[in-house]
């Protein structure tokens, strides 16, 4: 089976949305699919499977979440690539992700003559949801222009595939026909939390695991791991953080991840004189995250809600932290009573008051990234 991946992104940027291409197609390949991935310019070459990109935009570097006018330039050189590799490869499915990726599948598969070609939309969650998230209160009027489109859109896919059950209650308002609409969760590359792996690592990452346990000392670490953009939730984690620091005695907070607001974050710390308090990784990748959440004694998702899975949450269960969030349907389905639920971040100090924090083992059985793509894989086939 050969399936064209088109990822209307700059793949690989070490955040949700390009894990969840690279574990798809990973464990498609396992089961003997050839995937050959088309996307933008920028990011790394991940997974060992076909990677072919646009040429060099050398104006546009944007890696982060969100609307860029750029991006219709990208997406046109995106659909000329498609076109090429739908001539050159002939592929059984072309696997969508974004709705830019649904657009340009859909007329590249038209513009070759491979009109039967079935194409599975494969998104995160809601486009409305996410553009708020992003880009705030910015092009609002482009944002709606561009919800009314994809609303006109969806329908143009095969299948489609969501990261939620609360993505799928949203989405399903728009399609003409139910049976279409599937959820595939993000689930756990069980393999990355294999203790064995840890002699791979190169020095860089551990000298800084050998410096942030000096800084942690004795003391206990919160920990998140994600983007730090805009509507993730860390802002208000660290005025909470901040405003509470001389009631959190013995408690320190390790940031570990990339975005637009990074910087912000680190004067914000500066400026208030609490780097002792608070570490923000050199390193932020996907793949050396095990090793940074053995360091910690719970973890944290301070984002309220989303439409979108929580791949962070899934990481946190396969390394075994206590994890604090907010008291939302998404969460306490995948935690159940083992979750440390808030209704608001100024209860973060009580929780960390009242609460005895251990180990925690959870069952992963119906979380591994292998079984959601077992759902993938058989929709792949159904359509063939």
């Amino acid at each position: 089976m050969k399936n064209l991946i088109i990822a209307a992104t700059p793949y690989f940027s070490d955040r949700g949305c390009h894990i969840r291409i690279f574990l798809e197609a990973k464990y498609l390949q396992k089961k003997g699919v050839k995937n050959i991935l088309c996307t933008y310019h920028l990011g790394r070459d991940v997974g060992d499977f076909e990677i072919e990109r646009i040429s060099n935009v050398s104006w546009y570097r944007k890696t982060s979440p969100g609307f860029a006018w750029g991006k219709i330039w990208l997406d046109f050189k995106l659909l000329l690539l498609c076109i090429q590799e739908i001539k050159k490869n002939r592929p059984d499915v072309i696997h969508a992700h974004l709705y830019e990726g649904l657009a340009i599948g859909w007329l590249a598969k038209y513009l070759t003559g491979d009109g039967d070609v079935p194409v599975i939309l494969d998104l995160q969650g809601d486009l409305k949801n996410e553009l708020s998230s992003y880009n705030g209160k910015n092009n609002s009027i482009v944002k709606n222009i561009l919800v009314w489109i994809s609303n006109k859109m969806i329908n143009l896919a095969n299948v489609t595939v969501v990261s939620s059950e609360n993505a799928l209650k949203l989405i399903s308002k728009k399609f003409k026909s139910k049976k279409d609409l599937f959820v595939v969760k993000d689930g756990i590359d069980l393999n990355l939390f294999d203790k064995n792996i840890e002699k791979n690592l190169d020095k860089k990452i551990k000298k800084e695991l050998d410096q942030i346990k000096r800084w942690k000392g004795s003391e206990k670490v919160l920990v998140y791991t994600g983007g730090m953009e805009e509507g993730k939730g860390v802002r208000e984690l660290l005025e909470e953080f901040l405003k509470s620091r001389n009631k959190l005695n013995g408690w320190k907070l390790l940031l570990y991840g990339s975005g637009s607001k990074r910087e912000f974050y680190q004067k914000m710390i500066e400026k208030e004189e609490a780097q002792d308090m608070v570490w923000f990784a050199e390193e932020v990748g996907f793949f050396a995250l095990p090793f940074f959440l053995k360091l910690a004694d719970v973890a944290i998702d301070p984002k309220k809600s989303s439409t979108e899975s929580s791949g962070k949450l899934m990481s946190y269960m396969a390394g075994g932290v206590p994890v604090i969030c907010f008291d939302n349907k998404f969460n306490k389905e995948r935690l159940g009573g083992k979750g440390f639920y808030l209704k608001n971040i100024s209860e973060l100090k009580s929780s960390f008051k009242n609460k005895s924090f251990s180990k925690t083992v959870y069952n992963l059985n119906n979380e591994s990234e292998e079984k959601e793509v077992d759902k993938l894989f058989k929709i792949f086939n159904d359509l063939i």
